[in-house]
């Protein structure tokens, strides 16, 4: 959900992957031979989360579609509301007995969480032969990781000039009123502006929201899932946001003036890691399609939208390398770690910090 700003008030009511940034080698594994699920005689259905927008259109289209028809099963989506899966429900479900998705997509912080709380199995490597052509970064004991993107600023080639080197330009008066930032990862939002302003991701303190206040004037809105960035975007409501690299792609694929910025403070590089919750309901199944989807058949369609990939046998043309950022060792210089432990650690205070500094 997208939230508008009340102008008049002023207050907010509401990834080529190249061996230098990924390691060589992988995992190999024994291989894994799949019965096909007929769904007249084996009625096995695999439950799995999808996203919004653009991204959303492009599982079904290319990690789910295709591999319920090479296999004759039948699929559950389970529409996710923002950018991510909702783990405390998820934990509760697993407490019971029942989740309700066969494969979890989780960032790095929820990989911690579900690992503190044994929400996640450890997936069988035998059952993931692919594995032998993965990088090992991209392999975990709780499954692969995939879409490898990047968060920088996504900016309006025509109305944004000259192009932007700095996150501080979020902050011009020039683009008053037609700036957005993510409130759905506010993390992301909050260690940008430190990076903009402290030259580090942390502390997230009364400093940070200083400056976040600061920007209120830029502000049109605050948007939940990626799908609200790219419709603001598309009617022209905004000409820069903080935003992944994957759905400038989509969006200049549709012929809107758009490019990925990775500021000189800085920008962030991230993956989610595909685990299979404990308990699920077909773990087989759900092994079956990690195998497939890290395949370099279904990994080439995630580097064409615009997403980096683990699987070293994914080839990528000179378009495709600068779309996915993490191809240019150059650009990979001004990558910033995170500290995952500590988004999760204080991520109840922050969006109390957060809730508080967008009623005030």
């Amino acid at each position: 959900m997208m939230k508008k700003i009340d102008k008049k008030k002023n207050n907010l009511n509401r990834r080529t992957v190249i061996k230098s940034a990924l390691g060589a080698g992988a995992l190999m594994s024994t291989p894994y031979f799949f019965v096909k699920a007929n769904a007249a005689s084996d009625p096995k259905v695999l439950n799995m989360y999808n996203f919004d927008g653009s991204l959303g259109e492009f599982y079904t289209k290319h990690w789910y579609d295709p591999f319920i028809e090479k296999f004759d099963i039948k699929m559950n989506h389970i529409k996710l509301k923002g950018s991510r899966v909702p783990l405390e429900k998820v934990q509760a479900q697993i407490n019971a007995g029942k989740p309700e998705t066969d494969v979890m997509p989780m960032h790095q912080d929820q990989v911690i969480f579900a690992q503190r709380n044994n929400l996640a199995m450890e997936v069988d490597a035998s059952a993931i032969p692919e594995f032998a052509n993965y990088y090992d970064k991209g392999v975990t004991k709780y499954g692969p990781k995939m879409v490898l993107w990047c968060y920088g600023l996504a900016y309006n080639t025509e109305l944004v000039k000259p192009a932007p080197t700095s996150w501080k330009v979020l902050w011009d008066p020039e683009y008053a009123g037609k700036v957005a930032v993510n409130e759905g990862l506010k993390d992301q939002t909050l260690q940008m502006v430190n990076l903009a302003f402290k030259g580090s991701p942390y502390p997230v303190d009364a400093q940070t929201f200083k400056h976040l206040s600061d920007l209120r004037p830029s502000l049109v809105a605050l948007w939940s899932g990626g799908a609200d960035a790219e419709q603001l975007f598309r009617n022209g409501e905004i000409v820069m946001t903080p935003f992944w690299n994957g759905r400038v792609t989509k969006l200049r694929g549709e012929g809107l003036p758009l490019k990925f910025a990775t500021p000189k403070e800085g920008f962030f590089v991230r993956s989610s890691v595909y685990g299979i919750p404990r308990g699920a309901a077909n773990p087989e199944l759900a092994h079956e399609w990690l195998n497939w989807v890290i395949g370099a058949g279904p990994q080439k369609k995630m580097v064409e939208y615009g997403y980096g990939t683990f699987n070293k046998q994914v080839e990528h043309t000179a378009e495709e390398a600068a779309n996915v950022i993490v191809s240019d060792p150059e650009v990979m210089k001004y990558a910033v770690s995170e500290d995952f432990n500590q988004i999760l650690d204080n991520g109840k205070e922050w969006t109390d910090m957060w809730n508080k500094w967008k009623s005030s």
